[in-house]
């Protein structure tokens, strides 16, 4: 309790005693009949009474104006407190307003979460949808893609089919057609026989035209045929005697022709499409004829070299006795004749013999290459010697023995032509390359001109090898064990009869043979330039009704020209 409202209640108190004794006494001063002294007394009480009376009044009246005032105080505490309570209650109405909106936010919120809730598992039952919907999705990916695969494999596989089809077909057609440009220059050449010459000349470029279209060879025997007849590119010449050429070589520079040495001792001159007799002995036995611009140098079996200036003789110097098979050219001024047992070095300058060596085995022929001499041997073997004299013995490019030897320096090539007729490639670097099939016989000569090598043989053909046509075949070698790869190579339309291909020499796109017979064959040895030449002199192709009868009907028609 208060301190202030408890001294009020304290005033109020002796207050209300004092009007009870003051009641008090007047009812007894009525009612009863004292003494003096009694009221004396009583007298004195009340004086006590009212001094007391008035002491405690104004201490009441004190105390009660100070409660007053504490009533005032507490009534505006209480207007206060009304204001503050009405305030309070109105807070509290805003509060419960507010519960009452927090309740029904919670419950929406309660709502919204149990919403949400259903939502998430609404959600999450649509995601386990949507992974089992895109597991399905990943496997019929996984089973197209195999599908795909599959029929890409399968699409890949008839395209493979398609394919080899195709190029059965296509092997089939260029083998037709192949067999179609040989027909033709069968049939062109029996053309030329009946004296059909423009008929003829037409079948022999249309030869050449499906041999070149279709990938095949237009070197062979019946285009290369009916194409000499067609241009009538080559011209025989026939030494009176008959004698064998053993050697042929064409003419230095700007002229053309070639020299050639028989075994009777004769050396011809064939220059602008005339012959002439240089030399005509018989105690001479001529094998290996050389010349430059000036000078012929003609080497009998026994070792006679002569000395011509393409009209006479000039001098016969006599090499150490044996049997010479060759000359080669050393150098500017060196020559070297090959003996089977002896190799002499004759010098141009001083002509004089300035060296001899003696082999230590039988020579079949020898060749210069890179300022080296290869010199073979007739058992097979071969040795390398430098200029000092000093020998090398040499890895064995092939079995058997080499008759023909040619270095074509541009090609970083060695050509060996053997005894059994297979003509052996070998790099410069002394490693086999490729071996070319075609001879059956002894190979005799060996020429190189114009990306062509030519060979002649005993076996009475004269072969043309179409140098970029040439593969390395080192590993079909290793792997097969094979023999050779045959490849381009052609028999001249005018090599018959029984003559043996002695010797041959080349000069751009022409060839001089020399034959056992005694004649001299010169000849072009480039097809496309004698096409162009066919080309040039025919004035039609095929008609509709020859195409039917020598072509037929399954090659659609085309013309020519």
């Amino acid at each position: 309790m208060p301190e202030k409202l408890r001294r009020a209640m304290i005033s109020q108190f002796w207050l209300l005693k004092t009007n009870r004794i003051q009641s008090f006494i007047l009812m007894t001063w009525k009612g009863f009949n004292i003494s003096i002294m009694t009221v004396v007394a009583i007298v004195a009480v009340a004086i006590a009474v009212l001094v007391a009376y008035s002491i405690g009044r104004g201490v009441l009246q004190s105390n009660y104006d100070e409660l007053l005032d504490e009533i005032k105080d507490l009534k505006a505490k209480e207007k206060e407190s009304a204001v503050v309570k009405r305030v309070s209650q109105q807070m509290e109405a805003i509060a419960y307003d507010q519960m009452n909106l927090s309740n029904q936010q919670r419950d929406r919120a309660e709502e919204q979460s149990r919403l949400a809730e259903a939502n998430a598992a609404k959600a999450e039952e649509q995601s386990r949808l949507a992974q089992d919907n895109a597991q399905r999705a990943q496997q019929q990916s996984l089973l197209a893609e195999r599908n795909a695969a599959e029929a890409e494999k399968a699409a890949d596989d008839a395209r493979k089919q398609r394919d080899a089809a195709t190029y059965a077909k296509s092997i089939s057609d260029t083998l037709s057609f192949r067999t179609l440009s040989r027909s033709l220059g069968t049939t062109s050449m029996a053309k030329f026989e009946s004296n059909e010459d423009e008929l003829g000349r037409i079948l022999a470029y249309s030869s050449w035209y499906f041999a070149d279209k279709y990938k095949g060879n237009p070197y062979q025997k019946e285009t290369f045929k009916a194409l000499m007849l067609a241009t009538k590119e080559f011209k025989v010449y026939t030494i009176p005697r008959r004698s064998a050429v053993n050697s042929v070589m064409v003419l230095k520079g700007q002229r053309d022709g070639c020299v050639a040495v028989t075994n009777y001792g004769e050396v011809v001159l064939i220059e602008d499409g005339k012959m002439h007799m240089l030399l005509q002995d018989n105690n001479f036995d001529f094998r290996s004829v050389w010349l430059n611009e000036r000078y012929v140098y003609a080497l009998s079996y026994a070792g006679d070299l002569c000395v011509l200036d393409y009209e006479k003789l000039l001098t016969t110097v006599k090499l150490p006795s044996d049997h010479y098979v060759k000359i080669l050219q050393i150098d500017a001024s060196t020559l070297l004749c090959v003996a089977h047992r002896t190799l002499v070095w004759y010098d141009l300058k001083t002509k004089n013999v300035i060296n001899s060596v003696i082999p230590s085995k039988k020579v079949s022929t020898a060749v210069r290459r890179n300022n080296k001499l290869l010199i073979f041997y007739t058992d097979g073997t071969y040795v390398e010697m430098d200029d000092a004299g000093n020998v090398t013995p040499m890895k064995k490019f092939a079995e058997g023995v080499v008759t023909s030897a040619l270095h074509v320096e541009s090609e970083g090539k060695l050509f060996l032509g053997m005894k059994d007729g297979d003509i052996v490639v070998i790099t410069d670097d002394d490693n086999f390359f490729a071996s070319l099939s075609g001879h059956i016989a002894q190979v005799t000569g060996l020429t190189y001109s114009n990306n062509t090598l030519v060979s002649s043989c005993y076996d009475r053909e004269m072969l043309i090898w179409y140098l970029p046509k040439l593969k390395d075949t080192r590993a079909e070698r290793n792997k097969n064990k094979s023999k050779g790869t045959p490849t381009e190579w052609l028999v001249p339309a005018n090599y018959d009869g029984n003559a043996w291909g002695l010797s041959v020499s080349t000069k751009g796109i022409w060839a001089w043979l020399g034959l056992s017979d005694g004649r001299i064959v010169r000849h072009c040895i480039s097809v496309p330039y004698m096409s162009k030449q066919v080309y040039s002199k025919i004035k039609r192709g095929l008609t509709m009704e020859e195409w039917m009868q020598y072509i037929g009907s399954n090659v659609e028609y085309v013309k020519i020209k």
